[in-house]
């Protein structure tokens, strides 16, 4: 009897292509996962850039139109130059789109840089892929590297479109001296915009090792809307100063290169940071073990909320954490601006036509109360962070499907519908948590100014109602399509939501198309006043979307 011996065949040959782009490395798959997002962002505000550009050339094209531009910018009150950019050459089409839409998009690039790299490594730890990934023989700080190289990587892209298009618009649309952007700039501005997204990113990246990703959005998002605030307000109230130069916002303030003005050392500084941050989150991924979060010692957990009593006991239980991360993050906002909320009175008092104006759009409104002043500066960013909570919690409780979890659990005689109805009431009892703790923010920071506190502090159930309705369109995505769907769903959901309420009135688009927003039907919940509309809308989604996820979850086959 004798033995034949095969050889062992070669392994395939990664063509150079696959491993740049495709599945031949980290590096090109996480540059083909990303590809949608970054056309999507790049897209939008190299387009909107363009529209803008193209826009104030038609509409403005002389020089006294232009000066009544400037006169109308430098009449605003300084209490509320802080909505937008620093005024800064705003006669030119370069100094007037830094100043009306410049200033806001690193807020779009910073939630998309935040989202992706909170989640880049520990999403995949979570559901227990990076466990076979690190078995390999590549090494764990190779990976990290390989992962945060192909978001940097997309980034850039992203931003060379933004480069593209801004520069076309400074050489396609001039029409008085002054006009042109020239491609220094146009580079000068889409390099701020990315940094500003790396370096909102690299806080996430970095804390997500050791807190989750649930934990690290949170506070990232909230550093980053923070450094947003008081930055745009130090000049009218001084006392945010020392705050505002602890954030990138304030960094770079001065770096205004479609407007002419240029701070190119504040750039060194966020790179610094944002490498820093790159830094310390791939040591502590390859140093640490995987799936271990934080060790800080936290109160004990109630027994009834510790997962042992039914699927509803673990779902609140596997997502209170996450919901009190978040809540603290909004809480901490929220107490900053209500404990400012004197010194923006005070400003406000002292402009008795910028009062008549807005008592004009908001004949309801006592605007010289904390309850007033929350409903300018505090609700807008407060449900942007409320979607966002809402999409990180759905995202936890669906880790339950993509984690190849639930297989386990449908094996018990737990009914499929159940599961995802279990798993609402967990999402819903984690946003009250957060909706609790911004309540007690605002309590405790306007507190010192006085006033009525009730209002505004019931006011915030606003948010609440916003991040349900936000968490049923994610259960309906994730019962029946899937799963891993149902977060970004949220997240993509609560982003343009936020671009349509803030774009339409501010291009003139149709006010169908603003009314498309949710967040435009909530009425004024700080002073007490509100749409009947929108809570039912919201109610409708939340309940409708759990009705609807269930009902396709119990048909459709598990899918990660």
């Amino acid at each position: 009897m004798t033995a034949h011996v095969e050889p062992i065949a070669p392994a395939p040959r990664i063509s150079a292509w696959s491993r740049i782009y495709g599945f031949g490395s980290i590096f090109g798959k996480t540059l083909r996962d990303s590809r949608r997002a970054a056309i999507v962002t790049g897209g939008i505000i190299g387009l909107i850039l363009l529209a803008v550009m193209a826009g104030v050339a038609s509409q403005f094209g002389t020089i006294e139109a232009r000066q009544e531009i400037k006169a109308l910018v430098e009449a605003v009150p300084p209490i509320l130059q802080g909505l937008a950019g620093k005024p800064v050459n705003v006669e030119t089409l370069g100094g007037y789109a830094s100043y009306k839409y410049g200033a806001f998009f690193p807020l779009v690039t910073g939630l998309w840089s935040i989202l992706a790299l909170s989640g880049t490594l520990a999403a995949e730890t979570r559901r227990g892929s990076m466990d076979i990934l690190a078995a390999g023989t590549r090494p764990r700080r190779r990976i990290a590297i390989e992962k945060l190289a192909g978001h940097v990587t997309v980034v850039v892209l992203a931003m060379a479109f933004v480069a593209l298009m801004t520069a076309i618009a400074g050489s396609a649309f001039p029409v008085l001296p002054g006009d042109e952007v020239s491609p220094v700039a146009a580079v000068a501005y889409a390099g701020w915009l990315g940094l500003m997204a790396l370096v909102a990113g690299a806080v996430a990246f970095a804390l997500a090792p050791f807190l989750g990703r649930g934990a690290a959005v949170g506070i990232a998002g909230s550093v980053m809307f923070a450094s947003f605030i008081l930055n745009g307000y130090q000049l009218a109230i001084p006392e945010l100063a020392p705050f505002a130069n602890l954030g990138w916002f304030g960094w770079t303030s001065d770096h205004l290169p479609l407007a002419g003005q240029y701070d190119w050392p504040s750039l060194g500084v966020v790179a610094i940071v944002a490498l820093g941050g790159f830094v310390i989150g791939i040591e502590a991924f390859a140093r640490r073990d995987l799936g271990v979060t934080s060790t800080i010692r936290t109160p004990a957990i109630p027994t009834s909320l510790r997962g042992i009593g039914g699927p509803v006991g673990r779902a609140t239980s596997e997502l209170l954490p996450t919901g009190l991360s978040w809540g603290i993050g909004l809480g901490l906002f929220g107490l900053v601006l209500a404990s400012s909320t004197g010194s923006f009175i005070e400003q406000f008092s002292k402009s008795t036509q910028l009062l008549q104006a807005l008592e004009g759009v908001f004949p309801d409104v006592d605007f010289l109360s904390t309850g007033g002043f929350l409903q300018l500066m505090f609700i807008e960013f407060g449900l942007i962070l409320s979607g966002l909570a809402a999409a990180t919690l759905v995202g936890v409780w669906a880790s339950d499907e993509t984690s190849g979890r639930l297989e386990m659990l449908l094996a018990t005689p737990l009914a499929r519908a159940r599961w995802l109805v279990s798993g609402a009431v967990g999402v819903l009892v984690a946003i009250a948590v957060v909706v609790g703790l911004a309540a007690v923010g605002i309590a405790v920071g306007g507190g010192t100014a006085g006033g009525d506190l009730a209002t505004p502090m019931l006011g915030t159930t606003a948010l609440g109602l916003y991040a349900a309705a936000m968490a049923g369109i994610g259960f309906a995505v994730g019962g029946v399509v899937r799963s891993g769907l149902a977060a970004p769903a949220v997240a993509i959901v609560t982003i343009v939501t936020w671009l349509v309420d803030f774009l339409a009135p501010t291009l003139g688009l149709p006010d169908a198309i603003h009314q498309l927003a949710l967040s435009s039907h909530l009425g004024q919940p700080m002073v007490g006043v509100w749409d009947p509309a929108g809570l039912i809308a919201c109610v409708v989604l939340a309940v409708g979307g759990v009705a609807v996820g269930a009902w396709g979850f119990s048909r459709r086959d598990l899918r990660g």
